[in-house]
């Protein structure tokens, strides 16, 4: 029994139908029931009964169909993980999807560029995932939003990100940099990617001041949340760092302050290599610049 038999007999359990497991994976059915008389044969195990020419999964089958999705998913981080510590990339940051792409381009190119010898490769995921891919080694370095999580690593904050309300530029707010929380009330609102611990602060907001919670978008790409607020007179909450757009206003609320601190995150044996620790006091002092 081989990986690729797995896989061939996760995809016959999907779709309960040979033919269809064939074609998804592009692949003879041939091969597809040789694969799974292999295994039956190879253990002596019934996978399927065969009944009117349809397939039903057998109680071997349907234990061997979770085993078989443990065994592909520890095999694909086993690849992703030998593919992350090649000698080709002396390092493997992970990022999560709300850090500036802006901020993440400069640092990458700024460092390579200083450090010749040097190479990063970088994952950029949700923040849950930025965490799974550190703590099993296959990044040595992450960077990410608050620092709930992290006990068994390092973290360093370094850098602090205010979140303003945005609108569009022919919206009725457009000349109000500094709103009340009047300048709030019927307006309906796009929630992006935005971290919990904001959304809570700004929901106790509009909570304390009696005003009515229309969320009537739920986007968790940042360009669609930018379409709509450009297309509309809903608005929404966005970092400082992460928008750049004419058509885009920023405001701040008088009596409302939401930021967010990313932190550098790693375990405390990977610091003491000097790639890695170079790369830390680097960022370091480039965020320490902008302040």
């Amino acid at each position: 029994m081989t990986i690729r038999d797995l896989e061939i007999f996760i995809e016959v359990c999907k779709t309960k139908n040979m033919s269809n497991a064939a074609k998804n994976l592009k692949i003879s059915q041939p091969t597809v029931s040789h694969a799974i008389s292999q295994i039956e044969n190879e253990y002596n195990v019934k996978l399927f009964d065969r009944i009117s020419k349809k397939l039903y999964i057998t109680d071997v089958g349907l234990r061997l169909y979770d085993f078989a999705i443990n065994i592909l998913e520890q095999f694909q981080d086993t690849v992703i993980f030998l593919q992350g510590s090649s000698t080709a990339h002396n390092i493997n940051l992970g990022v999560s999807s709300n850090f500036s792409s802006q901020f993440l381009l400069e640092i990458i190119d700024e460092y390579e560029e200083k450090k010749g010898d040097i190479k990063i490769r970088v994952y950029v995921d949700s923040r849950e995932e930025i965490l799974k891919k550190l703590n099993s080694g296959i990044i040595n370095m992450a960077i990410i939003d608050g620092d709930a999580g992290v006990e068994t690593n390092i973290a360093e904050p370094f850098y602090e990100d205010e979140i303003y309300i945005i609108s569009s530029n022919h919206s009725d707010l457009k000349e109000k940099p500094v709103l009340t929380h009047d300048d709030l009330k019927d307006k309906k609102f796009v929630l992006g990617d935005l971290d919990e611990a904001s959304k809570k602060i700004l929901f106790s907001y509009l909570r304390d001041k009696n005003i009515p919670i229309d969320i009537k978008y739920i986007c968790q790409n940042k360009d669609m949340v930018l379409n709509i607020v450009k297309s509309s007179n809903a608005i929404s909450l966005g970092a400082r760092s992460s928008f750049d757009d004419d058509e885009i206003i920023m405001h701040k609320v008088e009596d409302l302050a939401i930021s967010r601190t990313y932190y550098m995150v790693y375990h405390k044996e990977a610091f003491l290599k000097k790639n890695l620790k170079n790369f830390v006091q680097f960022i370091k002092g480039k965020f320490k610049e902008q302040e």
